[in-house]
Parts: structure tokens; sequence; C-alpha cells
């Protein structure tokens, strides 16, 4: 907690009740062990000891660059005050500089950490930082090991002046020797978590997490109020950053080693489902009994039932901002490792209308990245009623981003696997038909353009004919939303047939397949059924033009 007295942090120790709620805790277990108020979840500031006995396993963790020496540039002049106040802080805190850094486990995954410990200098970075910062991200890439950062640091060491600053791009580029051997690197920010710390390092992580209530940001707090003329709306909080999309997640003290685990072991695992499964479906007859509706029923299972079903350890990562609808994460399948991606409309609220905006395609272009580095395949789960027709969407670069999307999955070296759970409309289907294998739910229905023109939809079976996807899967008799248990078993051993077929493909050939069938598609030539308009066989031949436009 800050006091604004002497702009310290409170570390809770000795406490009889909360400082935030005025509850008593002294005698909680939970308080003792996390220093955490049970009542209302307030995190008191911790030192680093306490932070290595939460996320390691017991007497695991080994300290490196200790005592490292660095020599003192020719011109920097260091007055006797910093160098009196250095000595005492290291009398007191028994630390010799604010970085610790060494190795641990958490649940058995051998990890580089890296503490920064606010007790020491607010801690900030000077050149000593900066050095351990750099050689444990050296010492991470030489043995092939993760890292974990977990930020407690405020303001600059301003007695070090531009040495201080240089640090910065000294660790911004120490991080990327370990990006370039995929490896990966998880920020915890806490409170607070700021200066050339937060704008350096800490946030070239693959994943960001944060404690709550921790105050980020790369100003401090005060200044942004003084220089800020609403400045009764300030919020730098870790929750207002998560709904900014700025970090990944907010993780409480007591789940985080849990939750550090869970995606280590899901980034690290190169377990692939083997060849040849060949799980039986349910013998269930296709109905196609959509044909005379006009819309999906409200009860339709959403992104997010489904992949609470399907999959394991689900870590969802990212939130969803304002009225964007993608639910993102890693997950496991059949302990495979899995990127997933959903679009998660829920069509029983009406403030949700079901529209995809520039916000989802950023959030799924940073997806395919993490696929992409880390060798991990991707799931999409589509359900859309198009593109969100407005200008703040297309003035925030929607067309410039479509294509850029369209153009890194045609080239993606992972798997990709689309299931059209509900419906999809119109040009936001098209990122979604670039994957190895499309999927389609009995019920669900695919819009050639926007609905309120009244062009008639095309059912899976029709979808089916017209090769615009690979499979449909049967829903139980009642359909998917008197069965959404049915339903998720289906859709998982759909899944685990198709990556059983696609792990055994290299990339070169899996991209070649991906890309030959839109490249070699000539849709003007098939006859399409009766009851397709005039619109959608225009419309198709505009998409197999634009596919064709690849080999250019």
């Amino acid at each position: 907690m800050l006091n604004n007295k002497d702009n310290s942090i409170e570390l809770g120790e000795n406490l009889t009740n909360c400082l935030s709620c005025n509850e008593s805790i002294d005698q909680t277990d939970f308080y003792k062990k996390y220093d955490i108020c049970p009542f209302c979840n307030f995190h008191y500031s911790i030192d680093y000891k306490k932070r290595i006995e939460i996320i390691s396993d017991l007497n695991t963790f080994k300290e490196i660059n200790k005592n490292i020496s660095i020599k003192k540039p020719d011109n920097l002049n260091l007055d006797e005050n910093y160098k009196k106040n250095v000595r005492q802080t290291r009398e007191r805190t028994g630390l010799e500089e604010a970085a610790i850094t060494g190795t641990c486990n958490i649940g058995g995954i051998k990890t580089v950490i890296i503490l920064l410990d606010f007790g020491f200098m607010g801690g900030s970075m000077g050149l000593i930082v900066g050095e351990k910062i750099s050689k444990a991200f050296n010492y991470a890439s030489r043995n092939k090991l993760p890292i974990v950062s977990m930020i407690s640091s405020g303001g600059e060491r301003v007695q070090e002046g531009l040495f201080s600053l240089v640090q910065m791009i000294k660790t911004v580029i120490s991080t990327k020797e370990l990006e370039n051997k995929e490896l990966p690197h998880i920020s915890l920010f806490s409170h607070p978590s700021g200066g050339q710390v937060y704008g350096s390092f800490a946030n070239r992580a693959d994943f960001k997490l944060a404690e709550p209530g921790a105050i980020i940001g790369l100003f401090p707090l005060n200044e942004l109020i003084d220089n800020s003329k609403g400045a009764s709306k300030i919020d730098i909080s870790s929750e207002n950053f998560f709904r900014k999309g700025l970090i990944d997640k907010v993780v409480s003290r007591n789940t985080l080693k849990i939750e550090l685990f869970t995606i280590l072991e899901n980034i690290i695992s190169n377990y692939k489902i083997p060849k040849k499964i060949d799980l039986n479906m349910p013998n269930l007859e296709l109905k196609n009994s959509l044909k005379n509706k006009k819309k999906i029923e409200k009860g339709r299972p959403t992104a997010k039932i489904y992949i609470e079903k399907v999959f394991e350890d689900f870590t969802q990562l990212g939130n969803q901002i304002g009225n964007d609808q993608v639910i993102s994460g890693i997950a496991k399948i059949a302990s495979q490792p899995v990127i997933i991606i959903g679009q998660n409309y829920q069509r029983n609220l009406s403030s949700d209308k079901g529209l995809v905006t520039n916000n989802d395609l950023k959030k799924i272009e940073k997806f395919i990245n993490l696929s992409e580095k880390f060798q991990i395949p991707i799931v999409f789960f589509v359900d859309n009623k198009g593109f969100e027709i407005s200008y703040k969407n297309e003035i925030s670069g929607l067309g410039n981003r479509l294509s850029q999307v369209i153009e890194d999955l045609s080239s993606h070296k992972q798997q990709i696997i689309s299931i059209i759970i509900g419906e999809t409309t119109s040009e936001a289907s098209v990122p979604f038909l670039v994957s190895d294998n499309v999927m389609m739910l009995e019920n669900s229905i695919f819009w050639p353009n926007n609905q309120n023109k009244g062009i008639e939809f095309l059912t899976s079976k029709e979808c089916l004919d017209n090769n615009l996807i690979d499979l449909i899967i049967p829903e139980p008799p009642l359909g998917a939303g008197k069965g959404p248990e049915d339903m998720a078993r289906l859709i998982k051993i759909s899944l685990i047939n198709a990556f059983s077929t696609l792990n055994s493909l290299n990339v070169k050939k899996l991209i070649k397949i991906r890309n030959k069938k839109f490249l070699n598609i000539d849709l003007g030539e098939k006859k399409l059924i009766s009851t397709v308009s005039k619109e959608i066989n225009l419309w198709k031949e505009v998409l197999g033009a634009s596919y064709k436009g690849f080999k250019k």
C-alpha cells in the first residue's frame, strides 16, 4: 500500500487489521501465507524471499550472478550521499542490488527467474541491475530455459543518469536471443510496476500477468495527475490495463504458481497426437433441418462453453475489450497443446450483436504470432454476424488488418483448424476459411453477405457441396443447445481425428495443401444449387478471384 507521507510501500508486517477493509487478518492462515487479505483480496507488497517461496518448488531456488562486478564508467560521478544510501540499503535489506536472479523449479519445470525488489531503492534499474538482467537472459538462452520476471519497481536511478537510461536498451536487446530460441518469457507486474523497468524488458514478455490492484505504467501516478486535466478519471491499475488489453491476465498471488506452471507446461510440451488415430463418431443422421429458419436459436452454446468442455488446462489470456468478440488462450486436447481463438457470440444478451471489430483481428493476430513462435497449432471457434460497419472500425485499419491476417494464415507453419459453431458472415468469415480443416456444426449457417439485404444463407450441407468446408459435425438429436455436453464430445472427437492426420504432414506440404484448394478453385464453373441466389454466385466468383491473387 502506498504511504502518502513518505511515498513508501507498506509490506503488511505486524498488522492486526487490513489497511483496506479493516477486517482482522493477523490470525488468518491465508494472510500469513500469502500476505493477502482473505476478505477483500488486498495484496500487500512482499520481498523477494516471499515471492520465491510462493512460486518455486521447495528448496529449488539457486541464485546466479550474485556478486557480479562491473567497471564504473570514467565519466560517471556518484556523490557521497548516493554512495551512503546504497551502503545503508545493502545493510538493511541484505541485498547487493535491486535485482535478484537465479533458477528454480515451478511444478518441476526448471525456470530462470528475475526479481526486482522495491525495498532496494525502489527496485530501480542502474548499471548493476541492467547487467544482472542481461546475464539472466543470456543464461536462459544458453541453457534453453524459460524466464519468469517478477517486477516491483518504480521510478528511475536518477543518480546514474544516462547510464541508467542505457540499461533500458541493453535489457531489451538481451530479450532477443531468448526470442530467437523460441523460449517463453512471462512477466508478473506487482505493485508498483513502473518507470524504466516497465518500459523495457518487462514489456517484451510473451505473457504479461499482474497482481490485483497493482499500479502500472511508465509514469508515476502523481505526475500523471499533475499533468492531466481529467485527473479524477486516471486509472492505471492492473484491472484497467487488463480491460484495455495491455496485460493478459490479473492473477491473485495464491493461484500464481499454478497459472505459471500451466502456461509453461503448455508452451514447452512438444507432444503431438499420433498418426492413424481414427475415433469413431456416433451414427447420427444429418437432418439438414435449418433451411426454413432465418436465424440461430438464442440458446445455442457459445465458444466459451465448448472450450471449457472440449479442452484440458485452458488458461484464458487477454480480455474481451468492450464489445469485442474474441476469447483466447492456451489449452490441451488429448495432451497436445493448442492455441484457442474463439468468437464468443452470446445471443441471449441483447447487447451482444455478434459483430467483429478491428480489435478482434488485432487479438487474433497476436495469438497467430504466439502460435508461430512456440510451434503450437491453432483452433478457431467461429461465430459472428459480420464486421461492425462503423467509421471507427474502418478508420482503425480494419481492411489492412484483415488482409494481413489472411496473408499470415496462408503461410502459417502450424496446423489450423476452424469450427463454425453458429454462423459466419461475408468478409468476417474469410480468415477462418484459410485453415487446414474447416468444420461446421450441422445446424450452423453461412451468410454470403450482410443479412439485412435479404440474401439467403447456406446450410452446412450446401457449404460442403460447394467446397467451403471440409467436414460437417453432426449435432445431437435435439440440437447443440439441448445437448452441449454431447456436442462437445463430438467436437473433441472431430478435432482429435483431424490433428492425427495433420500432424503427419511436414510444414511445406501443410501450407501447399492449405493454399491449393483456393488457388485452383474455379467456383464460376460449378453449378450452385437452385435455392442459392445470384448474389451468392457472384460473391463466390469474387472470392475465388481473390484467392487466385495469392499466386501473384
